[in-house]
């Protein structure tokens, strides 16, 4: 079980994301130029032509870059205090466009995956601000042009963590949501500035949830379960605050402990689940709203004199241990739930392996080095992970192979299980060709490494993104003279230079196929690898005779016993 959003946060990760408000870091600048060259330049909201032109600039006109596109078409500059896009065709350069960050706010959060800006966080901080005259939408970033996360409503109250440097927008966490609102919405509370926030925020604890996918629910449930554990201290030092109360001892007044937030859950992923989702979440923020009850009870008896038994009224006191003692049957009663929905990771087999990564876990498929595993991504999986052991020194190629019908372009990277953002090899795929491959990569230390694919075909493919592959760790000293070549694949064709019953190789549930994944069989006859398959679809001329003797006769439509006889039995 994959979760696509998880493995992309490690995919594109490249370095530990901080937690909290003392994770406040501005973000680099760089020393790239742009000069317009011709009259009447477009700006607009986003890398893309027909985007909403926010305003225009003449020849002549120059600013800092912040930012480029994924291909490289488009920079980013701050005009007129907000984020904007020009073209690379109406501009000059001066500096190396390629040391700015990728960035697109349609699918990047504002800092980048590396230590983006926005997305869950139980960050608070001493400055507050207030929503005093209309609601607002907490965004992305700092620009409409990104993502609507959650819609904040008037009366609201939230921690600011950060601004941008022109104060324009506020970094805000919402229940739980780091993002960003424009600064004229907010009333900043008690007389504080927001020049004493830091410039471009805190960085986000994980990244947020795009897509209402099973994924995306297995984290949240995560998440709750760890937000829950997180606030088990205060609820601990608050019970042993009113007990000792209740039984006429003396209690001092503060340090005071941490008061828990309510928790969101963006709607799109709370409608997709939402007979699940809602009755946690709605228990979640009464657990944690009893907790917040019980805290403000006692600061407001420490607010008037110092409490004892004869200060603090009964009726309180039973009201405090009242709220305490529904918090923590409703903590016993959400990590019940909660693990109950989660997968048990506890049984391993002998071909998994348990990868945990910022707080999250999951179950791997272990590959075996020269033996060839199969999967397959679908519109909802764009991206899968693998772990492999390997020695010092060892040479290795990397490998996915694209078997037709498949229109996926791989993402490749590799690096060490303990250390999964120091990549050891990266490698991207090339529309239109079957083959990716990365190496050799010299094992620098023994033990267990990561594989992680993604799919990278989004900018120039229309349709939905679908396909099975194969994935091969090749060690090249030793197929490099290998007597039988059926496991080696064809680096000039993409295609495997020998014959192997593909039908073993396909996960169990692929469309038309059956088998085991990750088995690589004894060379010899070619083996049907499923009856369904089509001329197409075959690798060899063996394998569409053994299809027609398993009765597969629409591969020989004249009845002559040749199958396949203008493409593989010519």
């Amino acid at each position: 079980m994959r979760r696509a959003a998880f493995w992309l946060i490690i995919l594109l990760c490249t370095l530990p994301l901080s937690l909290g408000i003392v994770s406040a870091q501005q973000l680099p600048r760089y020393e790239v130029m742009i000069l317009v060259n011709r009259d009447g330049v477009n700006v607009r909201i986003l890398p893309a032509l027909g985007a909403e032109v926010i305003g225009f600039v003449n020849a002549g006109w120059t600013a800092q870059a912040t930012g480029r596109s994924p291909d490289n078409d488009w920079v980013r500059i701050d005009f007129n205090g907000q984020e904007g896009w020009i073209g690379v065709a109406v501009i000059n350069i001066f500096g190396d466009i390629n040391i700015l960050p990728v960035a697109d706010p349609r699918t990047i959060p504002y800092g980048g995956w590396e230590s983006p800006r926005a997305g869950l966080s139980s960050a608070t901080s001493p400055i507050s601000g207030r929503l005093a005259n209309s609601g607002v939408r907490v965004r992305a970033g700092p620009s409409t042009a990104y993502p609507v996360f959650a819609n904040a409503p008037r009366y609201a109250v939230f921690p600011l963590t950060g601004r941008t440097a022109n104060n324009a927008w506020l970094q805000v966490n919402f229940e739980g949501t780091l993002g960003w609102v424009a600064t004229q919405h907010v009333e900043i509370q008690g007389g504080a500035s927001i020049l004493d926030l830091p410039i471009d925020g805190i960085v986000a604890e994980s990244i947020p949830f795009s897509q209402p996918t099973q994924e995306d629910y297995l984290g949240t449930l995560q998440f709750m379960l760890d937000r829950v554990n997180l606030a088990q201290p205060s609820l601990d030092a608050i019970r042993a605050t009113w007990t000792n109360v209740a039984l006429g001892s003396r209690s001092a007044c503060g340090p005071f402990p941490a008061r828990p937030s309510d928790m969101h859950i963006p709607q799109e992923l709370l409608a997709a689940f939402f007979p699940t989702l809602n009755p946690l979440l709605t228990d979640f923020n009464i657990a944690m709203a009893n907790v917040r009850l019980a805290i403000d009870l006692w600061i407001e008896a420490c607010s008037r004199s110092q409490p004892d038994p004869g200060v603090v009224g009964l009726a309180t006191v039973q009201g405090a241990l009242s709220a305490i003692e529904a918090a923590d049957a409703q903590f016993a009663d959400l990590r019940r739930r909660i693990n109950e929905l989660l997968p048990d990771l506890t049984q391993l087999g002998p071909n998994q392996c348990a990868f945990t990564f910022s707080g999250a876990t999951d179950v791997l498929p272990l590959l075996q080095i020269n033996k060839i595993y199969i999967d397959r991504f679908t519109p909802e999986k764009t991206v899968a992970g693998y772990c492999f052991d390997a020695t010092t020194g060892q040479r290795l190629f990397l490998e996915t192979l694209q078997i037709a019908p498949s229109n996926i372009v791989h993402f490749l990277a590799a690096s060490p299980f303990d250390n999964p953002t120091n990549f050891i090899a990266t490698g991207s795929g090339v529309f239109g060709t079957n083959l990716l491959t990365v190496g050799p990569v010299i094992i620098p230390a023994t033990g267990r490494y990561l594989l992680l694919l993604s799919d990278r075909g989004g900018d120039v493919r229309a349709e939905p993104p679908q396909g099975t592959f194969a994935v091969f760790i090749r060690d090249a000293d030793v197929l490099a003279n290998f007597a039988d070549p059926s496991l080696v694949i064809d680096l000039a064709t993409g295609q495997p230079t020998g014959q192997f019953n593909i039908a073993e190789l396909i996960p169990p549930g692929a469309p038309g196929t059956t088998g085991t994944p990750g088995v690589v069989p004894t060379p010899g006859a070619a083996v049907c690898p499923s009856t369904a398959f089509t001329c197409a679809q075959l690798f060899s001329c063996g394998e569409a005779q053994a299809c027609l003797a398993a009765g597969n006769f629409s591969l020989d439509p004249d009845a002559d016993g040749i199958p396949c006889e203008e493409t593989l039995c010519r």
